[in-house]
């Protein structure tokens, strides 16, 4: 029993024993405010629906998404008022209205409403973020008020929605040398074409091979139809990242949030580059991506969505390191495939792992060592002086304003 409850039999109690009328209806009052407090406490939150959805869950940084949040009360009385609390992760912006503090200490999105008998209620947000990364909307805490706009029940329902954000892409420039046969520029689109990569279907013209034919696109369409495929292409390159920003063990070491936003801008802008200019590309890094590997990978590819594919890891991308770089690159070393150019992307200095890339050249592959922290000079100069193939790499202002990537050194 509460002590409301129990103050109300008192003076029902004291006031029918001294004949007190006064005394009775208060402790009417308070026997029926305390009734009514304990049916709201246990049926307040029934039939009140709740839904949050976003438009989209993948954004490019600096875009934005529509968030529905949704309230009805399928109930034969209305509420008073009615909070609905949803947590946000570190990043996350509304642009209709600021994100306040929860009572727990949590980032919250709160709305407030006052609802009739059936009524239901829609509002439209939009979302973004102030970085890359993967974002999350919810729980979300209930809190109702019952007749008398008093607190009277809550709840938190596990509805959690997320979100990512790719890293921003600037124009870059084609790193990799053009191939030649005999001193003459060699074409991006093969000559051939890989029997492997189906592409699609066109018409029928005079002179196609007859088991060119799609059979089953043909009668579908009432017209003869011929098996398309993608041109075979020879260039193939892996980006190494190296997420560790300063020297030192990658254990100790503190890691410099906008350096590492650079680096990803950086990595996601030349890998597009390279895409662009159709090569087939992959990607390998020394963070964590939410997976229960130390290493992040994504095999090499010119497959129809690779792009995607390869901004979704670097969003996912933890900004410090999972493991030492040379670790990574003795891993490449036992996988990579020979003809494979390895472009090694760091932001420090590359002598620590000189000779893991001497390993990786002994295995038949290319190196292009490039650098792009604020000693990329001289990073490049010591990579050349070790015989490799180095560029310098830098964007012509912040990560977040900048709009090329432009080769330094």
């Amino acid at each position: 029993m509460t002590f409301d409850g129990a103050v109300g039999i008192g003076l029902l109690l004291a006031g029918s024993f001294l004949g007190v009328p006064v005394a009775v209806v208060l402790g009417i009052v308070l026997l029926v405010f305390q009734a009514v407090r304990q049916v709201w406490s246990r049926r307040g939150l029934a039939d009140v629906h709740y839904t949050r959805r976003l438009a989209r869950d993948r954004l490019e940084w600096g875009d934005e998404t529509s968030l529905t949040v949704s309230i009805w009360n399928r109930r034969r009385v209305p509420l008073a008022w009615l909070r609905a609390d949803d947590a946000a992760s570190t990043g996350v912006l509304v642009n209709e209205r600021p994100l306040v503090l929860s009572g727990s200490g949590d980032r919250v999105l709160r709305n407030t409403w006052t609802l009739a008998p059936f009524e239901r209620v829609v509002r439209e947000f939009h979302v973004r973020a102030d970085r890359r990364g993967v974002f999350e909307l919810g729980p979300v805490s209930l809190e109702v008020g019952d007749l008398f706009a008093r607190e009277a029940a809550s709840e938190e329902r596990d509805l959690i929605d997320h979100f990512l954000v790719r890293p921003r892409t600037v124009a870059a420039p084609i790193l990799l040398d053009e191939d030649r046969w005999g001193g003459e520029d060699r074409a991006h689109a093969g000559l051939t074409e890989d029997p492997s990569r189906f592409a699609g279907v066109r018409e029928y013209a005079p002179g196609d091979p007859i088991r060119r034919i799609h059979p089953r696109a043909s009668a579908r369409l009432g017209r003869p139809v011929i098996k398309r495929f993608e041109p075979s292409r020879d260039r193939e390159v892996l980006i190494a990242v190296d997420v560790q920003t300063s020297p030192g063990p990658a254990w100790d070491v503190d890691y410099d949030a906008e350096a590492v936003e650079t680096l990803y801008v950086t990595a996601a802008s030349i890998a597009r580059s390279l895409l662009g200019a159709r090569a087939a590309v992959g990607l390998t890094a020394t963070g964590y991506s939410g997976v229960e590997s130390r290493f992040a990978s994504l095999p090499v590819s010119a497959a129809p969505g690779q792009t995607e594919r390869l901004l979704d890891l670097l969003a996912r991308l933890s900004s410090h390191p999972s493991a030492p770089f040379e670790r990574l690159l003795g891993t490449v070393a036992r996988t990579v495939r020979p003809g494979t150019t390895v472009v090694v992307l760091s932001a420090r200095d590359p002598s620590p792992f000189i000779a893991h890339l001497r390993g990786i050249q002994r295995r038949g592959a290319a190196i292009l060592v490039v650098t792009c922290g604020p000693q990329g000079p001289a990073d490049a100069a010591r990579a050349r002086a070790a015989g490799l193939t180095a560029r310098c790499v830098q964007l012509d202002g912040p990560w977040r304003t900048a709009q090329r990537l432009a080769v330094v050194a």
